[in-house]
């Protein structure tokens, strides 16, 4: 059947939307639902931001469906650094911007190769140097390479203001509540390493890191008055499960002239940036989800287990940022109209006597809840539950080896169960 096309006319609201739910399912259903009766022009391109191949695919499976859009053509995925990287180009020009940058990781690899070996001398980069003294078939240089290749890759998206005081000469760092300190001794060859990298460059590369375009397109979309015209009227991310705060200031920028869709896998329904260190970081005066009923306005440390789930208190740093990051930027009340539910919070159905083993422990994440009192009545579990297992395998090769069997178990064991359900 044909989806029906809510959107006749083809225009597209611009605007910044977060469609949260704890089941990817059904931010799937959504997201596809939503492409399918609000279709781009002919022959323009959708572009989805996905954090992995196998994202995409999974993706294109479900667009390709009979209740999708019946097929998947005319689909850009891309990764979010690529995607920054187009629109930075779209935005700043493309005649100034090259198609890859000089900062790139691999780019960086093979400049810093260069350079080692004329540092040694150098008083700053005494912790290299001692480093690379036994170094005689040059392995430990390349791996050293590719080690600050990927570490100053890093920094150009989470860490863009130390490289800008860095290259400013002041060998400082910042954190999230505005104080500086100096850097230690030990770790002055890295600010002195990143001024020999520009150093090294033309001039017309030096000032093309994405720590310094992101300024400029920042302030280039925020002067424009009208859709530079090499940008996409839509674009959807979808399922990723952390994005720089880089990345999401580019993201509700273009939002002033593109429909931005974030489909957010979120595994509490309740406010929880509160339940982990460096909570403080993160108050705001609004929060999208409700508190959880019967919590204290403060939570210690002492009393975490009896309010907060501990698995996600343990584990869930990174999501706990994003989501906060996110909140930053989200607006609900300004998209609120465009869907039936913009927080999609459910607890999944199994088949079955009862809540298998992997099920209870999702749950109990979604509501917050914590341990069980001791002596408390506990959720039992079925003899043969195997929905969650811990194995212990001997080697890598090993792991891969159960694995195989193990999937081939299931296969055989559920007809309906097919490859395109295994990540």
């Amino acid at each position: 059947m044909a989806p029906r096309i809510q959107n006749p006319d083809l225009e597209l609201e611009p605007g910044f939307s977060v469609i949260q739910s704890n089941r990817l399912e059904d931010l799937r259903h959504v997201a596809v639902g939503w492409l399918a009766g609000n279709p781009l022009r002919p022959l323009e391109n959708e572009r989805i931001v996905v954090q992995s191949n196998g994202m995409a695919q999974w993706l294109k499976l479900a667009l390709a469906a009979d209740d999708g859009c019946g097929i998947c053509a005319g689909v850009d995925f891309l990764m979010p650094a690529r995607c920054l990287w187009e629109s930075y180009r779209s935005v700043l020009g493309e005649e100034l911007i090259p198609e890859s940058s000089p900062y790139d990781k691999e780019r960086l690899l093979w400049r810093i190769l260069r350079l080692l070996p004329g540092l040694a001398g150098h008083q700053a980069f005494a912790p290299l140097a001692a480093y690379l003294a036994d170094d005689r078939e040059g392995r430990k240089r390349y791996q050293l390479a590719a080690r600050l290749a990927d570490l100053f890759d890093q920094y150009q998206l989470y860490r863009a203001d130390w490289l800008e005081d860095w290259a400013a000469g002041r060998d400082r760092l910042g954190d999230g509540r505005g104080n500086m300190r100096p850097l230690a001794d030990d770790q002055l060859w890295q600010p002195e390493l990143w001024r020999r990298l520009r150093a090294d460059m033309s001039p017309e590369s030096r000032d093309s890191s994405r720590a310094v375009l992101h300024r400029r397109f920042l302030e280039a979309v925020a002067g424009a008055q009208t859709r530079p015209a090499g940008l996409s009227r839509r674009l959807v991310i979808f399922g990723v499960s952390s994005l720089p705060a880089q990345v999401l200031e580019a993201f509700s920028a273009l939002s002033r002239f593109c429909q931005v869709l974030l489909f957010v896998h979120n595994p509490c329904r309740y406010h929880w940036a509160d339940i982990i260190e460096d909570r403080e970081l993160l108050r705001k005066e609004w929060w999208r989800q409700q508190k959880k009923s019967g919590r204290p306005a403060e939570l210690v440390p002492e009393l975490l287990h009896q309010h907060a789930n501990p698995l996600l208190a343990a584990w869930g740093r990174q999501g706990r940022d994003y989501i906060g990051l996110l909140a930053e930027h989200d607006r609900p009340d300004s998209y609120r109209h465009n869907f039936a539910e913009i927080d999609l919070f459910s607890v999944p159905a199994e088949a079955g006597k009862g809540p298998s083993l992997l099920g209870q422990v999702q749950r109990a994440i979604l509501d917050l809840a914590p341990l069980p009192e001791p002596g408390a009545e506990k959720n039992q579990v079925a003899a043969g539950d195997r929905s969650i297992a811990f194995l212990l395998a001997h080697s890598r090769q090993r792991e891969v080896e159960i694995l195989h069997d193990r999937l081939l178990d299931l296969f055989e064991a559920d007809p309906n169960l097919r490859p395109r359900d295994v990540i």
